[in-house]
C-alpha cells in the first residue's frame, strides 16, 4: 500500500514530467497570408481580372514588373516553429505568383512550396559613394572644430 507521501512524491513527479515535456513543445505560427486551396481555385487565366484577384485574394506580399506591360503578383508565406527564438525553423512555405498579361488579365499562376526555396548569397560589397574621401584632418578641419570651417 501506497502511503499519502509516496502519492504526493508520484503526482509531482508526473507534474514535472508534464511541465518538461509541454516546455518542449515547438510553437508554431505563420507568417505572411496562407491562401487556401479555394480561393487560388475561383482565379480562372485568361478570364480573372487584376482587380478581381485583389478581391479574390486581397493585397499581394509582393509585386514585380519584369516584364514590360505586365505584372507579377506574389503571395507569401510560411510556417515557423520554435522552442526559442534562437532556434527557429522555417518548416513550410507557399509562395503562389500570378501572371498578368498586358490587357491585366490573369496569364498563370505559379505555386511554389518550401522544397523549391533557395538559399541566396548577399552580396558583401558596399556601394560607392559619390566624391572624396576626407582624411582626419580634412574632416577636422572642414567641420569648423579648428576654426577652419565657417
Amino acid at each position: 500500500m501506497i502511503g499519502r507521501s509516496g502519492i504526493l512524491v508520484r503526482t509531482g513527479v508526473m507534474a514535472a514530467v508534464l511541465a518538461l515535456s509541454v516546455a518542449c513543445t515547438p510553437d508554431t505560427r505563420i507568417e505572411g497570408y496562407h491562401l487556401d486551396r479555394d480561393r487560388i481555385a475561383n482565379i480562372q487565366p485568361g478570364v480573372t481580372t487584376q482587380q478581381q484577384v485583389g478581391d479574390i485574394l486581397g493585397s499581394p506580399s509582393s509585386v514585380a514588373t519584369f516584364r514590360e506591360n505586365a505584372d507579377t503578383w506574389y503571395y507569401i508565406s510560411r510556417q515557423i516553429e520554435s522552442i526559442t527564438e534562437l532556434d527557429a525553423e522555417v518548416v513550410g512555405q507557399q509562395v503562389v505568383a500570378v501572371d498578368f498579361d498586358e490587357l491585366g488579365r490573369v496569364e498563370k499562376i505559379r505555386e511554389y512550396g518550401l522544397k523549391d526555396a533557395r538559399d541566396v548569397d548577399v552580396a558583401s560589397r558596399k556601394t560607392p559613394t559619390q566624391g572624396e574621401k576626407l582624411g582626419f584632418f580634412e574632416q577636422l578641419f572642414g567641420n569648423g572644430f579648428l576654426g577652419g570651417g565657417q
